[in-house]
């Protein structure tokens, strides 16, 4: 590849749809990531300012991630199905302070680090034309809210994006993990409708088969998966199927590519290739228009990202890929950032 094609890749504007950088400063350890301050380049740590900068990335999906962790064996054994490693239960004891604690994080980083978070979708055009990084405020999963009118509430201080779920159930939809899939419930239709109504993104992440297939045909935007991987190529729960592809791409909504690795490859480490085969998967079979980066950097959990895509100042490298698979530079700029914009205009209000 010749360096005017290195130089594009290197110099895109990029939107990833889910980092835990909350869940940095909260949970000790998770990921095993090395702490420090977050305007410093730490070697090993998967995301910080420098490596923002460097990666050219200006718009996160900040998370926001109202459970804490627990000791539940039987939980772990189902978490082990969808993940391939023993992993700690989740509880959701104080889902409402946790939530709380999150948002006070992302406003004193706004304020130590200049981080603009985001109300319009001119926010985050702004960013990228001034060479900026913003965040987009985050709920994964519902489980904070004790009704849906809670939205109007989370929104006036700056919520812009919603996940149903968690891998499990609760009050408002089926988890990937459940054992039985019963859908989406009837405060459920009522959260997509308030979502909707409010331009609050519905994320369908972790959420089960039944559950996403009635939010996206309830929702009257277009909906995402935020942090998944195609479960044609890795048969695992938290993937996408073809039938809610097809429904994807028919609602005009996005599936952001995830870097969690067993959800890329049965093999202990997948390598960046593997990650690309899945983007192709959906780009031979669907085109461009639904697909985006969605990395879970933070919230690894200890599993591992494919080789060449540690952190996420690599992240061009995996644009570069997709343009050496045979994916044009129009449809490399969607994936970077045109299709996030897209949906948050058909979203936010």
């Amino acid at each position: 590849m010749g360096g005017k094609m290195g130089n594009l890749f290197e110099s895109l504007p990029i939107i990833d749809h889910h980092e835990d950088v909350s869940s940095y400063f909260l949970y000790p350890g998770e990921g095993g990531a090395p702490y420090g301050n977050f305007g410093e380049d730490i070697p090993g740590r998967e995301a910080d300012i420098p490596k923002y900068k460097r990666g050219k990335v200006r718009c996160v999906f900040s998370a926001i991630f109202p459970g804490i962790e627990t000791f539940r064996p039987e939980e772990s054994k189902e978490l082990e199905k969808i993940y391939g490693k023993w992993l700690p239960a989740t509880g959701y004891r104080v889902p409402q302070a946790l939530l709380w604690e999150h948002v006070s994080i992302y406003y004193k980083l706004s304020d130590a680090y200049k981080i603009k978070i985001v109300e319009r979708v001119e926010d985050v055009e702004s960013c990228i034309k001034e060479e900026r990084l913003c965040f987009v405020l985050h709920l994964e999963g519902a489980e904070a809210l004790d009704e849906p009118y809670d939205l109007v509430l989370l929104k006036k201080i700056g919520l812009r994006s919603i996940g149903i779920t968690w891998n499990y159930v609760n009050k408002y939809g089926t988890g990937c993990g459940a054992k039985k899939d019963t859908g989406l419930s009837e405060m459920g239709e009522e959260l997509v409708k308030m979502a909707n109504r409010l331009g609050i993104i519905v994320d369908l992440a972790h959420a089960s088969k039944k559950t996403s297939v009635e939010a996206i045909e309830i929702s009257k935007r277009p909906v995402m998966i935020s942090h998944a991987n195609v479960r044609k190529l890795i048969d695992r729960s938290r993937n996408v199927d073809d039938e809610l592809l097809e429904l994807l791409h028919k609602n005009g909504g996005i599936l952001g590519f995830s870097v969690i690795g067993p959800l890329i490859s049965n093999r202990p480490r997948p390598t960046l290739d593997e990650l690309v085969d899945h983007v192709m998967y959906v780009y031979e079979n669907y085109g461009a228009e639904n697909i985006a980066i969605g990395t879970d950097f933070l919230g690894l959990m200890g599993l591992p990202s494919p080789e060449g895509l540690e952190s996420v100042d690599k992240l061009p490298n995996l644009l570069e890929k997709l343009a050496e698979k045979g994916m044009n530079d129009s449809d490399v700029r969607k994936v970077a950032y045109e299709n996030s914009l897209r949906l948050m205009r058909n979203n936010f209000v």
